[in-house]
């Protein structure tokens, strides 16, 4: 490696909900991945809690991927996804106050049974629902449009300010924790009487919708249509809003989807075209793991991660070796585990690699897994990203240091 013919860009990789709680046997653990491990090899790992310390209940991907991006933990604690998504929405100037709306199947007892359904079944949810408004409810629908104009997500703004937020979703909480609208509770039961049923299959039936991730309409306080030289290549709404947010631009991607099925192809191509651009920073977001883990399917989910490894970090690894990238930091914004489909809490591991180090010799740092990072220390978020400016020496956290040209 000669160390390219310019600065090149802090790439960041977001891989959502990758981690999981630390056995040995997690998805990091069980899943081949030649090239991270290689990758693993040139930098240093540690852990980072994006999530600040939240417990279960409250994590999201807001506030982990926000503080990834550079926001405060008190700034990260008061965004709303309700009010981040509703930027994206062509009813963006409704005032009042906005929630989340997933999709889910309620059991008899009145808890969550599910709250993932497959992307075509929710946006087949979305389009019934649609349908069935007439535009005289007492609260107005303001979809999220994502590829070929179907409806991504969904945004409810009622009138006033509710001033509640609404627990996220998350399996065997009861009915009673979801935010309370009766109205629109009321208008639900009546346009599905027997529930939505997209295929016979009755694992995939919808008989409700969740409101949560409450706040104010954001009436354009965060709208910012992002910096030439700061690039976001993600297909999901939320990432696309936190980008306008943060201030990064968003990338146009055709076939990219925000679940396993996506173009790892065409993603790469947005930040190679990043690259060539002089971008002097790329966020990366992956969100397969996340929805795999909600599904329940740890089997998706190291297939998803084994892809991402030969289609993503393949090509990563040439380019710092090539010298085209001044810094790479590979995390997930939080945990998620496979096994009970839920977001949980915990530090999760982060891998962070410069080329402005000079070489020192360290023994080898393992495996990217929750296992083997179990005991490095919880390195402070804000420290963390800040490494690509001013990246650790040998400190507490352990930097090797190495040479990223001399490394392999």
């Amino acid at each position: 490696m000669t160390g390219g013919e310019g600065p090149g860009p802090d790439l960041l990789v977001v891989l959502d909900g990758l981690a999981e709680p630390p056995t040995r046997e997690t998805t990091l653990a069980t899943a081949r991945t030649p090239f991270l491990d290689a990758l693993v090899r040139l930098g240093h790992l540690c852990r980072i809690d994006p999530q600040d310390g939240a417990g279960a209940g409250e994590i999201s991907s807001e506030r982990g991927i926000a503080r990834l991006l550079g926001l405060s933990g008190a700034e990260a604690r008061r965004l709303s996804r309700a009010s981040l998504l509703s930027l994206l929405s062509a009813g963006c100037g409704s005032t009042g106050w906005v929630y989340l709306g997933t999709p889910v199947c309620f059991g008899r007892d009145g808890r969550l049974l599910r709250y993932v359904s497959r992307k075509e079944d929710e946006e087949a949810f979305w389009a019934a629902l649609m349908a069935r408004a007439t535009g005289g409810e007492p609260f107005r629908f303001l979809p999220v449009l994502g590829r070929g104009g179907r409806i991504d997500r969904m945004v409810l703004a009622l009138p006033g300010r509710a001033g509640t937020t609404g627990t996220p979703p998350r399996q065997g909480l009861g009915i009673s924790e979801n935010a309370a609208f009766p109205k629109f509770s009321q208008w639900i039961g009546q346009a599905f009487p027997g529930g939505f049923h997209p295929t016979g299959d009755p694992g995939r039936e919808i008989n409700g919708v969740w409101l949560w991730g409450g706040g104010p309409a954001p009436e354009g306080a965060f709208r910012d249509e992002g910096r030439d030289d700061r690039l976001a290549v993600g297909a999901t709404s939320l990432v696309r809003a936190l980008g306008l947010r943060t201030g990064f631009r968003p990338a146009s991607l055709l076939r990219a989807t925000g679940d396993t099925d996506t173009d790892l192809f065409e993603k790469m191509a947005r930040v190679e075209e990043g690259l060539r651009s002089s971008c002097s920073r790329i966020l990366l977001h992956l969100e397969g793991a996340d929805m795999a883990s909600h599904r329940r399917n740890p089997e998706e989910k190291r297939a998803f991660l084994e892809r991402v490894d030969r289609e993503v970090f393949s090509l990563l690894l040439h380019w710092v070796v090539e010298g085209r990238l001044t810094s790479l930091s590979v995390t997930s914004d939080h945990q998620s585990s496979p096994v009970t489909g839920n977001h949980e809490a915990g530090p999760v591991p982060a891998l962070f690699l410069s080329r402005k180090q000079p070489r020192r010799e360290s023994s080898p740092p393992g495996r990217m897994t929750e296992w083997e990072v179990r005991d490095h220390p919880v390195v402070p978020v804000e420290k963390w990203i800040q490494w690509p400016q001013a990246p650790p020496g040998e400190d507490g956290a352990g930097y090797s240091g190495k040479d990223l040209c001399l490394a392999l």
